[in-house]
C-alpha cells in the first residue's frame, strides 16, 4: 500500500484514541452518514474510483459523480474522481501493482471495481477496509441479501465488497431470422426449454443452413455461442448438484464430478467442434451483429449491445427484433439457479476522510430511486430491494419501448429481477487460488475446443468428412483424457 510512515503512525494513534474513547463511552464501531466527523467542507478530500465502465455506462457513472461533487459533496467536503481502467482484468493487475507497490505503479484509489478473487487476495494482503464499520444493520437490510452476503468471505465475515450494480445471464435470440428456420422445421426458439434442446436446434440447424448449398458439403452455420465460459462451467455444475468449489470457514471443498462434467462437455465442445455453436469475435453479441449466429448467452448487463440491425458478409444490412429469457437450465438439474455477478467496490486502506467519503458515496449513489436511475440507463440491475421490483422497474423506466435496443433493456432487467426474486442466485465464494482456477477451467474448455475445432475445418477442407474430423475427438477416451488432466491442473493451481 503507497504511504507515508509517519502518516500511518499518526493515523493508528487516533485510531488507538478512537477506541478506547469508545470504550469509555459506550460507543459503537458503526459509523453513520450523519457522523462523519472526520469529513470537513473547508478541508476537501479526494476519493479515487476506479471502475471498468465503457460507453454509455461510463457516461452516466460520469454524471453520477458530478451530480454528488456538486451536491453532497460539497457540503460535506468530498470530491469523487472517476477512473475507467477499460476492462476488470486490467483493473485487478493495476490494483494488486498499485497495492504491492510495483514500479511504475499509480497511487491506490479509495474505492475499486472489483471481483471477489481480487477482493479475497486484496484481504489477504491487509489492504481492505469492512464496510460492517459504516453500514448499520438497519442500512444494509435494505438491500438484497445475496449481494451483501457476496461480499463476506473471510474468517472474520466481513463485509468487504460493497455492491452498486448486479446483473445475471440471459439467452437471447435473433427471432426474424430465427423465423425461416422455424418455419421449415418447427422448431421455435420458445420450445427451447433446455441446454440439451438448444444442443438439439444448434445441431439442426447446422444441417439447415449446410443443406441450402448442396453443391458445398459441410459448410452448416453456428446457431449459438456464449460469452463467459466459466460462469457455464460454475453453475452448471451447480445446477447438477455438485458445486465445484465450497467454502466454509475459509475452507475449501472441491467437487469435479465425472458425469457432470461430461454433461458440460457434451453441451458445448461437442457441438463447438462440429459447428454447430460458435465463437468468433471478442463478444457473442458481435457475431450476432453479423449474422454468424442467430442465439447467444451473454451478461445482462451487456443488452446494450444486443443488436437492432444484421449486417452480413456482403454488407448487407436488416433490421431485426430479439427473444430474450432466462439462460436456460440443463434437463436433469436438480435445482435451477441464475448467475450472480458484476463487480463490487472494495474500500482501500487510506486515511480516515477518504474512507468516510467513499462510504458516503456509495449510501448516497445507492438510495432506492437513484440507483434504480442508473441501473435503468446502464442496463444493470439496481441493488436495493425497493428497486430491483418488476413493479419499480417498469414504473421508472422511461427509455424508448418503441426502439429494439429500448425493449432489449427493459425485458432484461425484468428477467434479471425476476431471477434474483425467485430463483437461487449462485455467486462463487474466492479462496486461495480461486482466480487463477476460474482462468484455468475458463481456458481449459475454450482453448481446447477452439484448437479441435481448428483441426476439425482443416481436414475437412482436404476433404474429410466432418463425421470423420470429429470422431477423433468424440470418443470416451478423448474426454477422460482431457478431464484426468484438468483435475491434476487444478490440483496443482490450489497447491501453489
Amino acid at each position: 500500500m503507497k504511504k507515508q510512515t509517519h502518516l500511518w503512525k499518526k493515523i493508528t494513534a487516533l485510531a488507538m484514541t478512537a477506541i478506547l474513547t469508545c470504550s469509555i463511552y459506550g460507543c459503537t464501531a458503526k459509523k453513520s452518514e450523519s457522523t462523519a466527523a472526520s469529513l470537513d467542507p473547508d478541508n476537501p478530500v479526494t476519493v479515487t474510483i476506479w471502475n471498468y465502465y465503457n460507453g454509455d455506462q461510463l457516461a452516466f457513472f460520469e454524471q453520477l459523480v458530478e451530480e454528488f461533487n456538486s451536491t453532497v459533496g460539497t457540503e460535506k467536503g468530498v470530491t469523487v474522481t472517476s477512473v475507467s481502467l477499460g476492462n476488470v482484468d486490467t483493473l485487478a493487475d493495476s490494483l494488486l501493482e498499485s497495492v504491492d507497490e510495483k514500479a511504475g505503479s499509480e497511487d491506490t484509489p479509495t474505492l475499486a471495481s472489483v471481483y471477489s478473487e481480487t477482493a479475497y487476495i486484496l484481504d489477504k494482503e491487509d489492504a481492505l477496509v469492512s464496510f460492517d464499520d459504516y453500514f448499520t444493520e438497519d442500512e444494509l437490510s435494505a438491500y438484497v441479501p445475496g449481494f451483501v452476503e457476496e461480499g463476506r468471505f473471510n474468517e472474520d465475515n466481513d463485509l468487504l465488497l460493497f455492491p452498486l450494480l448486479k446483473s445475471s445471464e440471459i439467452f437471447a435470440a435473433n427471432q426474424t431470422d430465427w423465423k425461416a428456420f422455424a418455419d421449415d422445421t418447427g422448431i421455435s426458439i420458445t420450445s427451447l426449454k433446455t441446454k440439451e434442446d438448444l444442443t438439439a436446434a444448434a445441431e439442426r440447424y447446422y444441417e439447415w443452413t449446410d443443406a441450402q448449398t448442396s453443391d458445398i458439403p459441410d459448410d452448416g452455420k453456428a446457431l449459438y455461442g456464449r460469452d463467459a465460459i466459466a460462469n457455464y462451467i460454475y453453475l452448471g455444475s451447480y445446477e447438477l448438484g455438485h458445486e465445484l468449489f465450497k467454502v466454509e470457514d475459509g475452507q475449501v471443498t472441491v467437487d469435479m464430478d465425472r458425469d457432470t462434467f461430461k454433461t458440460l462437455w457434451d453441451n458445448y465442445y461437442i457441438p463447438y467442434i462440429n459447428g454447430y455453436f460458435g465463437h468468433y469475435a471478442n463478444y457473442s453479441s458481435e457475431d450476432a451483429k453479423t449474422g454468424k449466429i442467430l442465439a447467444l448467452t451473454s451478461s445482462s448487463s451487456g443488452v446494450t449491445f444486443l443488436p437492432a440491425t444484421v449486417t452480413d458478409a456482403n454488407d448487407a444490412t436488416h433490421d431485426i427484433q430479439m427473444y430474450e429469457t432466462e439462460e436456460l437450465s440443463f434437463a436433469n438439474a436438480k435445482e435451477h439457479a441464475v448467475v450472480q455477478q458484476g463487480a463490487s467496490y472494495c474500500l482501500l486502506k487510506s486515511t480516515e476522510a477518504q474512507q468516510d467519503g467513499a462510504a458516503l458515496f456509495l449510501k448516497w449513489a445507492t438510495e432506492p430511486e437513484r440507483n434504480l436511475d442508473f441501473a435503468l440507463k446502464s442496463g444493470y440491475s439496481p441493488v436495493t430491494t425497493e428497486s430491483n421490483r418488476a413493479d419499480s422497474i417498469t414504473k421508472a423506466y422511461d427509455g424508448n419501448t418503441a426502439s429494439t435496443t429500448g425493449q432489449n433493456i427493459l425485458d432484461a432487467l425484468l428477467i434479471s429481477a425476476d431471477g434474483f426474486n425467485n430463483d437461487t442466485a449462485y455467486a462463487t465464494k474466492p479462496f486461495y487460488g480461486s482466480k487463477d482456477v476460474r482462468s484455468l477451467l475458463q481456458s481449459a474448455l475454450q482453448d481446447t475446443a477452439d484448437a479441435d475445432r481448428n483441426t476439425v475445418t482443416d481436414s475437412i477442407a482436404a476433404g474429410m468428412s466432418r463425421k470423420d474430423a470429429v470422431a477423433q475427438f468424440s470418443t470416451e477416451e478423448y474426454f477422460d483424457s482431457w478431464f484426468e488432466k484438468l483435475c491434476e491442473d487444478v490440483n496443482v493451481t490450489l497447491k501453489q
